[in-house]
């Protein structure tokens, strides 16, 4: 599992390596966690780049991986590039987010009950990274 920049062909046919702005397809496999527990975001489950909370019977915690494990599986990643992953909870609970060593949360602090949030891990140096809840 791995980052991997993509080769993008210009309209003049120059090929170069893909930047920020440039439209790409993107490939999502859900992943469904039915399980009524606190539950940590480990680099697989940000990757699949779609999880969905259906079991939540309260309050959860959802632990983001540390920064030197999203580094070390995205090695391809400049700083400031950022892969992004959807969190759903189909439940009447919301899913509060915590960080682990090397990354900041910005934005929200949870992702909603009954609803969604996209979360941006963005590489802020050889060894951070920020995790932005939009």
């Amino acid at each position: 599992m791995s980052g991997v920049r993509a080769v993008i062909q210009d309209v003049g046919g120059l090929m170069r390596a893909g930047r920020a702005g440039d439209n790409r397809l993107e490939l999502v496999v859900p992943i469904a966690v039915a399980a009524d527990a606190n539950d940590s975001l480990l680099v697989a489950k940000v990757a699949a780049g779609l999880v969905s909370y259906t079991g939540f019977t309260a309050g959860r915690t959802l632990t983001v991986d540390t920064a030197a494990n999203y580094i070390a599986a995205f090695p391809n990643m400049d700083i400031g590039d950022s892969i992004s992953c959807q969190i759903g909870i189909s439940t009447a609970f919301a899913g509060t987010l915590v960080t682990a060593a090397g990354i900041t949360l910005k934005g929200k602090a949870a992702v909603p009950a009954s609803g969604a949030a996209t979360l941006y891990f963005t590489k802020t140096s050889a060894t951070t990274m920020d995790c932005l809840c939009i």
